[in-house]
């Protein structure tokens, strides 16, 4: 379940806010008879992992490498036989990169990985996927001793994964919908050497070779054989070659993953595709950072983009077209709280904004104005209603209907065409600067300057889209 696992929350906070505890079940009797397996259900579980972990060196006084801080989602999908269970994870990270990882696992019963994608193990945390089961009953107190090991070489060197852990079944209890989960406790030891090709031309690699403590927390369904939540800390220490100077220095590796399994809707959401298969991306110029991706995907009668930020916020957002005329409005956003929705009719001469928990309120557009539905960052959602804008180079009237924030920005659109792209300046009220915009007449939007506190730019991600993009720039002279 990734590079780093565990926690970051206590064991205790997390049972006591799930508020479903019916009680403690102590006792041998109160086990189930048999030595409890992995079931081979031929279902689907769902899981959100929240991951921080910095792995680092240090040079002097520098610690180089960044804390990061991954949240993702995985769908574990069960097959295979009681004998040879099978389990395909998916696994979709929660940033802009969208990184989305397919594996297969064949196991033992007890939940030893015998091969990934049909091949042996390789030397990463994908061998150690879950709680190695005893041959005897999770009763109270129960204990055992268990290794995972694996070894290989590849292009930045030899790599090794290998924990030692002692486990203990510290209760059995009713919680989080399960009757009778095992909460088993362990404590061992990791050594991990990783590697990285820092540049393929010169060779160059990166790696750390560290050990220390491992301290882990499961529950586990012993009616259902499924592993319902994973709790894992480690701060590792040893040697290492940083990506930037090949001096071995010392070198360290923090991490804390909690992975819970959740059948709620917005992991449900998290996990589908995103619509469309034009994307782009937006940077920050600053920092040249990506900080947000889209997707765009259009039809003669809708419009859909999705937005998708670095700290798990995931946006779907359509419009309804009728010609130029925007005739409704649909969007579910989702983050770390759930999901929200909201949607917008147009009637007559004004819109119904229907938000989740909220009174449904009715806005009149402003008089005389041009104007459209779309979110800040989504301007492709603007794009029937801008290329409708008289290509005059002059200013007119036009506003944008905001549905996170509930409010009108009112201001002007200027529009200039040339060789089938179209040019809008977009200046709104109390903004520090007017906003470019570049889109084909097809309504496909290749360019956004965006106005606002930080300064930043979008553009295709494709390489044929980027192409276009660059053929619009030179068409108008940038």
């Amino acid at each position: 379940m990734g590079v780093a696992r565990a926690s970051g929350r206590r064991f205790e906070q997390f049972v006591l806010a799930s508020s479903v505890i019916a009680g403690v079940m102590a006792g041998a009797a109160s086990a189930s008879a048999q030595a409890p397996r992995y079931a081979a259900q031929h279902d689907t579980l769902r899981y959100t992992i929240d991951n921080p972990y910095r792995m680092y060196w240090l040079r002097g006084a520098d610690t180089i490498g960044p804390a990061r801080h991954e949240l993702s989602v995985e769908s574990h999908v069960w097959g295979g036989t009681a004998s040879r269970p099978e389990v395909t994870v998916r696994n979709q990270l929660l940033d802009v990169s969208r990184r989305l990882q397919r594996h297969v696992f064949a196991l033992e019963p007890n939940g030893r990985v015998r091969t990934v994608d049909r091949k042996p193990p390789d030397a990463s945390p994908t061998v150690d996927l879950l709680l190695l089961l005893p041959a005897t009953p999770l009763t109270v107190g129960a204990s055992w001793t268990d290794t995972v090991r694996a070894a290989h070489t590849d292009a930045a060197g030899p790599e090794v994964y290998e924990v030692i852990r002692t486990y203990r079944v510290q209760r059995l209890l009713d919680t989080l919908g399960v009757r009778q989960a095992a909460d088993v406790e362990a404590h061992g030891s990791i050594r991990y050497r990783f590697g990285f090709v820092v540049d393929a031309d010169t060779r160059t690699t990166a790696w750390v070779d560290v050990t220390g403590p491992d301290t882990e927390r499961y529950l586990f369904d012993t009616h259902a054989g499924r592993l319902i939540w994973r709790r894992w800390d480690m701060h590792l220490v040893g040697r290492g070659v940083a990506p930037d100077a090949p001096d071995t220095v010392p070198a360290g590796l923090e991490s804390a993953e909690v992975a819970s399994m959740s059948n709620a809707p917005v992991t449900r959401f998290l996990l589908e595709p995103l619509p469309g298969a034009d994307t782009s991306i937006t940077f920050e110029m600053q920092r040249k950072t990506i900080i947000l991706l889209h997707t765009t995907e259009r039809s003669h009668s809708s419009i859909t983009a999705s937005l998708t930020r670095n700290d798990g916020v995931v946006g779907i957002a359509s419009v309804g077209v009728s010609g130029s005329h925007i005739t409704d409005y649909h969007a579910t956003w989702a983050d770390t709280s759930g999901l929200r929705t909201q949607a917008i009719t147009v009637r007559d001469s004004s819109l119904v904004l229907v938000r989740q928990g909220q009174r449904d309120t009715s806005v009149a557009p402003p008089a005389g104005a041009a104007w459209g539905i779309a979110d800040y960052a989504m301007n492709e959602l603007l794009a029937p209603v801008l290329l409708a804008v008289p290509r005059d180079g002059k200013a007119h009237p036009f506003a944008v209907f905001r549905p996170f924030a509930a409010h009108w920005d009112t201001g002007t659109a200027m529009a200039r065409s040339r060789g089938g792209f179209v040019v809008i300046a977009l200046e709104f009220a109390g903004a520090d600067r007017p906003e470019t915009l570049v889109f084909d007449t097809d309504g496909d939007c290749l360019f956004a300057d965006t106005a606002g506190p930080i300064e930043s730019r979008r553009v295709p991600s494709g390489a044929k889209r980027f192409a276009r993009f660059q053929a619009a720039m030179a068409m108008f002279g940038h």
